[in-house]
């Protein structure tokens, strides 16, 4: 990529010289990108973040920032904002005297450092708070003032780890889009980690999915999201219902999968899957049709486990397959009445919308 800001090449990371928790990493970030790294506890994705911000040096492979090989440079010469989940802000130090402070370490002269403070705190809506202490602070406003800092000095990338897994659901999907917006206004490239999967699918441009010390995927939120690369992927990305079964046949890039009960199911075959292929179906609850205008390749009678109440819609739990935990949505628009546990009603769904997926990578 001749536009990649950054640049991993083989790189990986062993704490005791045998166990690898990251595995020859290979991908890039382009300059302007806001670049996700998403996955659980364990995964590799902060250690990665960790490598590229200098706090952890990699085992083998090259880390690569700008043409700059960054192997062997200390953090604090690596010119990149860091936001943490703590926020890390001095409680000695108001908070413009937190933002002036990395100023002061480049020799920015006091008037450039003021102007420069005043107008980050503009940015994040708290230029009336300079003179406060950080614990005359909400947790929203000091997060928003840890990023303030990351960008005063003007980085040409940003890295954020876990930013907003302190503050409550509203005040996070606010500062989401806040996020967002300011990464937008700036172009500044941002590489930002995170365990969930609907802030990844909010913010990114790109979306790097992590299991096991490797990136299982790396694309855009839609493709990470209608077409999943492994089993993995579709599972940790949003809901989804999995059917484990055989490809018996492919044809006209159509698989049909036998499931545990004998049913066979249309499905369109993911990467690397052939004939006598083991394969994990995976099929978004949305994408299920229910009631009398259930149509499709694929239509069955399931019965109901279970309905739970969501408000906009009604989620069921439904048999079908050999399984128990099958999930479909009831909304108003379905010409279902009243439906009860027990009840068996016809279920379907398109073949192009059943993912024939390999099972996940170790």
């Amino acid at each position: 990529m001749s536009d990649a800001i950054i640049r991993f090449e083989g790189v990986t990371k062993s704490y005791d010289g045998v166990t690898q928790v990251v595995k020859a990493l290979d991908f890039s970030v382009l300059r302007g990108e806001f670049v996700t790294l998403l996955g659980p506890s364990g995964s590799g994705k902060t250690t990665t973040l960790m490598m590229l911000a200098g706090f952890e040096d990699p085992s083998s492979g090259a880390i690569m920032f700008d043409g700059r090989l960054l192997n062997h440079v200390p953090a604090h010469q690596r010119g990149i904002g860091v936001v943490f989940q703590n926020y890390a802000l001095f409680p000695h130090m108001t908070v413009g005297a937190n933002l002036a402070f990395p100023l002061e370490m480049q020799g920015v002269a006091r008037a450039e450092r003021e102007a420069r403070v005043r107008a980050a705190l503009d940015m994040v809506k708290l230029g009336a708070l300079a003179d406060r202490r950080p614990s005359q602070l909400s947790g929203g406003q000091q997060q928003r003032v840890a990023l303030a800092r990351a960008l005063v000095f003007r980085p040409k990338l940003v890295l954020m780890d876990e930013p907003l897994g302190a503050l409550d659901k509203q005040l996070r999907e606010h500062m989401q889009l806040e996020i967002k917006h300011i990464h937008e206004t700036l172009g500044v490239t941002v590489v930002y980690v995170t365990h969930d999967q609907g802030e990844a699918l909010t913010m990114s441009d790109r979306i790097a999915v992590f299991h096991n010390g490797r990136i299982q995927q790396l694309a855009s939120p839609g493709e990470i999201y209608e077409r999943p690369a492994n089993a993995f992927v579709a599972s940790f990305i949003g809901e989804n219902n999995r059917l484990d079964g055989t490809i018996e046949s492919m044809a006209d890039g159509v698989a049909r999968v036998r499931l545990a009960d004998g049913s066979i199911v249309a499905a369109t075959p993911g990467p690397g899957v052939g004939s006598g292929a083991r394969v994990t179906l995976a099929l978004r609850p949305e994408k299920v049709r229910i009631g009398p205008d259930a149509g499709g390749e694929n239509r069955f009678e399931a019965r109901i486990e279970e309905l739970i109440y969501y408000g906009d819609h009604t989620r069921l739990r439904l048999a079908l397959g050999g399984g128990e935990d099958f999930t479909a949505r009831l909304t108003f628009k379905d010409a279902l009445a009243r439906p009860e546990r027990g009840d068996v009603i016809p279920v379907s769904w398109r073949g192009v919308d059943c993912l024939a997926l390999a099972p996940e990578e170790a």
